[in-house]
């Protein structure tokens, strides 16, 4: 689904010949409120079921620094209000500089996505008004390889990777409301369990860990009456490991631990039953 952002921005993949490497269909350009607004519209007539917005500028873009600012605090309140007037949807914000991270609390977002630059003034403001972080620490704890990396980005990977576990361990510390996600083009689908162990690394302990992957992040999504909580009632969604991640939260990390997965009831995955995929339980 599109994000939203500025000309110029993090969410701007067109060269300067004025040619969209995406073909237009990644980001919706917002320049002025009325824009923002007609631009969460576009997104939600698509389907969307989460505003994403850019409120700073990021690693891996060109243009920008991710100490840079994206939509403007009064554009941000405008995406929020426009969401809130179509079905309430969550608004989530990759926001990594200090500045940008403030103009998206201000601006009321739901989350905030990445967080790297939050300071106690960011903290202080997250909490009292209940947004969520999703630190995506497994870009900060990815290898940086200059051989691989663009120059632009491998300068910003080398600045930041040490202010962003500094940061995040003292929103950790400070019982910051945090919920677990990756970004997927550097977690891909199926080890993004790893998350849990980058979170332990920087002071949580496991279970709070596990709770951020579950409870937190249900409630994040506006889903915690139906998932998050192995409670009666809410869907069938759980999986069992071979090992006790409690004294070792890197167990589940990797995928050939999880020994069975039930999703909705059906197991998708049993290695004692192999033959017992997808069949729903009584």
């Amino acid at each position: 689904m599109a994000i939203i952002g500025h000309t110029g921005g993090h969410s701007d993949f067109r060269l300067p010949d004025g040619t969209d490497l995406t073909g237009g269909e990644m980001a919706h350009l917002a320049d002025t409120v009325d824009e923002s607004r007609l631009a969460v519209r576009k997104v939600l007539r698509a389907g969307a079921d989460v505003i994403k917005i850019c409120a700073t500028g990021g690693m891996a873009s060109p243009y920008d620094q991710p100490e840079d600012e994206g939509l403007m605090e009064e554009e941000i309140r405008a995406v929020v209000d426009e969401a809130r007037r179509h079905g309430g949807k969550p608004v989530a914000a990759h926001a990594q500089g200090t500045e940008g991270i403030l103009n998206a609390i201000r601006g009321g977002v739901t989350s905030i996505e990445h967080g790297y630059g939050l300071d106690e003034r960011a903290l202080d403001l997250a909490g009292e008004r209940g947004v969520f972080v999703v630190p995506t620490l497994s870009a900060a704890f990815t290898p940086i390889d200059k051989a691989t990396m663009p120059d632009y980005q491998y300068e910003k990977k080398t600045r930041w990777s040490g202010i962003t576990k500094k940061n995040i361990s003292r929103a950790i510390e400070r019982g910051a409301r945090i919920a677990l996600g990756t970004d997927a083009a550097i977690a891909p689908h199926g080890v993004n369990l790893k998350e849990l162990g980058h979170l332990v690394e920087l002071g949580m302990d496991p279970m709070s860990a596990i709770v951020a992957g579950t409870r937190t992040s249900a409630e994040l999504l506006g889903l915690a009456d139906r998932l998050g909580t192995l409670t009666v009632g809410r869907t069938a969604d759980l999986i069992l490991c071979d090992g006790d991640p409690l004294a070792d939260i890197g167990v589940l990390g990797d995928p050939s631990n999880i020994v069975c997965v039930v999703q909705d009831g059906v197991i998708r995955k049993d290695l004692l039953l192999p033959t017992a995929t997808a069949v729903r339980q009584p």
